[in-house]
């Protein structure tokens, strides 16, 4: 029994766990709340929000503090530790809210930060009302132009633009604040843009994606604050707002009813807690901890493990000398803005608790201190709360981004492959592969290739025109399917861009047109002169000494000198001849050493004969042999006979050139004799041509 009771429980408690496992799994869509995610350098902040006809309500907020040092000032070093950071504000709040979220809108931070300002035309239908649709196309168009022109100045892949605002607009050469309703032919578009490089948004993309997350939307951080306390009917007058966070502090100016500029600095909340880091001897979170401890005396334990106690006025001394640079540098970066002193300040962000900072900003900036104030609840405008939810000055940057995205100020940038690699570019609605070619580094010439090059050349006086091979074409397939530069590509798609090939160089060989087996060249006498005989191709005026590609222009001829015939009619001698003496009938075959002379009258041939016979035989027997004549890759020279008078040997040429022979051969790519392989035993007669190469 006891085994029995034993069996069946875990029965009993698994049906139990399954139904409680079916109960948590029970969550509401995300639909239309929203998640903003404020990555910061120290903490990260989750918030819920639900949009509303002015504003947002917040629903939840959730804050984790990283562990580890995984970003330094506003970037991302540790994507992982980052996306795992995220995870733990994503589970929370789903788990408290019963809901289940898919999609984040985010705000991007930076050191290197770049803005732009342009202003653009818009050709209007003068016959048609000016309505909000045409007002958002014009400004979408002049965001898109001002990023191209961006682009076209700096390396495309290199930049993202990750906020705008716009600054004026002008209808027919007028400013307007309000066009809609209105009539006209050119609406002018003034605006800001500001772009960030494509690391800082990779990363930050980068940590959302691994923490199983879509991104909804991104935006520039002080926009995103400026959105929470500077609201549109504000921007009259000229303010500045400064939000301090833990990496950067972030600058957003407004006058004349726009945001006009932006900056960011690297000095932020950060380099006071290593002040304290270095004068107490203590690690990063335990001087965090001092810095933001209410306490008049603190205790704590430092790297020695010494327990020490310190005042909150100490901690004020020690920290004095960072305050005032933050400060110093807070009021560099509004007057390069700014140009001037602002007419009010607004500092927000965890780092503007600091204790005393309102006072040395308007110090530094030379301003009543009572025109500049520290971020607190009652600043964040357009934000429902519920009294209980702690609200502060720190909030003001996910608060921010949840309002600018329900207000539509963010942009999505839409994931698509290229070639096998994930880029991001901006959601204009109507993104097409043309402009995905500056995000992949695909020139659009890239696309287009022409044929290739043609030769030309004459042979045996005719001119031989050759094309060179077609292109082969660009190819571009959006998942699967032939597209064109105009397809519009949405998020998700997979594109392939093949660029197109040039064609092939039009090519042509010697042996194309000729056998150079049976081309040979050789020297005969003829009427006591050393002329070329045989048949063989001259190219450019000179012999050919075997194989080699036709080049652009090349004059290329077969000479035919190889029987009696063609030879006297190459020379133009009419007259009748002998060939070594003898009688010749015209169809002889010429070789090398042949003598032609004119041929005598027959009463003389005879003894003419006779006494030839007689001294060539008493040559033979009294005169030494006559040292060949050869051409020697393209020398002509007179070779010696060997010791014993025999003809020499091809080795002996070989010889004669270099000290080590064999070396010589070895190396040597062509070794012909008369444009045959040679032996190397081969005997050498009057006339060869020998080329070693």
């Amino acid at each position: 029994m006891e085994q029995k009771k034993r069996a069946g429980r875990p029965r009993k408690n698994a049906a139990v766990q399954t139904s409680a496992k079916k109960s948590a799994a029970k969550k509401i869509p995300q639909e239309d709340i929203i998640f903003a995610l404020d990555i910061g350098t120290r903490t990260i902040v989750g918030v819920l929000a639900k949009k509303l006809a002015t504003g947002c309500e917040i629903l939840d907020i959730e804050t984790v503090a990283h562990e580890k040092r995984c970003m330094n000032d506003g970037q991302i070093e540790d994507i992982k530790t980052v996306a795992e950071d995220i995870k733990k504000v994503r589970r929370a709040l789903e788990q408290k809210n019963k809901i289940s979220l898919k999609s984040a809108c985010i705000a991007a931070a930076g050191r290197a930060l770049k803005t732009v300002r342009s202003s653009w035309e818009y050709k209007l239908d003068k016959e048609k009302m000016i309505t909000d649709e045409i007002l958002s196309a014009t400004e979408l168009d002049a965001v898109r132009r001002t990023c191209a022109d961006f682009s076209a100045k700096n390396d495309a892949a290199a930049f993202y633009c990750v906020g705008h605002s716009v600054i004026s607009l002008s209808l027919d050469g007028f400013k307007v604040t309000k066009p809609e309703g209105h009539r006209g032919e050119c609406l002018t578009t003034e605006i800001i843009a500001a772009f960030l490089p494509a690391y800082v948004v990779e990363s930050l993309c980068a940590a959302v994606d691994e923490a199983g997350l879509e991104i909804a939307g991104i935006t520039l951080e002080p926009i995103a604050a400026m959105n929470a306390v500077i609201p549109q009917e504000l921007r009259l007058i000229n303010l500045a707002l400064c939000d301090i966070g833990a990496g950067t502090s972030d600058v957003a100016i407004s006058r004349d009813g726009s945001v006009v500029a932006y900056g960011m600095a690297t000095t932020a909340g950060n380099e006071i807690t290593e002040v304290l880091m270095k004068e107490l001897l203590v690690d990063f979170n335990t001087a965090e901890a001092i810095k933001t401890s209410a306490e008049d005396e603190i205790t704590y334990t430092n790297i020695l493990l010494m327990q020490n106690k310190i005042t909150k006025k100490r901690v004020a001394e020690i920290i004095e000398p960072a305050a005032d640079e933050l400060a110093k540098v807070i009021a560099q970066e509004i007057i390069a803005a700014n140009a001037t002193p602002p007419q009010a300040v607004f500092l927000v962000g965890g780092g503007s608790k600091l204790e005393g900072l309102p006072e040395r900003v308007a110090r530094e900036l030379n301003m009543d201190v009572s025109r500049v104030i520290a971020g607190r609840r009652e600043l964040l405008r357009r934000i429902n709360a519920p009294e209980e939810m702690p609200l502060g000055a720190e909030h003001t940057t996910p608060l921010g981004i949840a309002l600018s995205y329900g207000e539509g100020v963010s942009y999505d940038y839409t994931t698509i492959t290229v070639n096998g690699k994930k880029l991001r570019a901006l959601d204009t609605n109507r993104l097409t592969v043309f402009e995905l070619l500056n995000f992949a580094k695909i020139k659009p010439e890239e696309l287009i290739a022409g044929a290739g090059k043609p030769l030309s050349f004459t042979l045996n006086g005719e001119i031989i025109n050759l094309r060179g091979k077609p292109a082969k074409p660009s190819e571009i397939l959006v998942n699967g399917s032939l597209a064109s530069l105009n397809t519009v590509v949405t998020k998700g798609d997979e594109v392939v861009i093949t660029p197109a090939k040039r064609g092939e160089n039009a090519s042509a060989h010697l042996s194309d047109y000729f056998n150079l087996h049976t081309t040979k060249g050789f020297w005969i006498t003829v009427f006591g002169e050393k002329t070329r005989a045989g048949k063989y191709v001259l190219l450019n005026g000179k012999e050919a000494s075997g194989e080699r590609r036709i080049n652009d222009n090349d004059e290329i001829a077969l000479v035919e000198r190889d029987t009696l015939e063609k030879l006297l009619k190459a020379l133009e001698i009419t007259d009748e001849v002998v060939i070594n003496g003898e009688k010749a009938a015209g169809s002889e075959t010429l070789r090398s050493g042949d003598v032609i002379e004119y041929a005598k009258p027959s009463f003389e041939v005879n003894r003419v004969e006779e006494a030839s016979a007689a001294e060539e035989t008493q040559e033979k027997a009294e005169e030494p042999r006559k040292n060949p004549i050869i051409t020697v890759n393209g020398i002509e020279t007179q070779f010696p006979l060997r010791e014993d008078g025999r003809a020499p040997i091809f080795l002996d040429v070989a010889a004669a050139f270099s000290d080590d022979p064999t070396k010589l051969l070895s190396r040597a790519g062509t070794i012909t004799i008369n444009g045959k392989i040679a032996r190397l035993d081969e005997e050498i007669h009057d006339g060869d041509v020998i080329v070693i190469e």
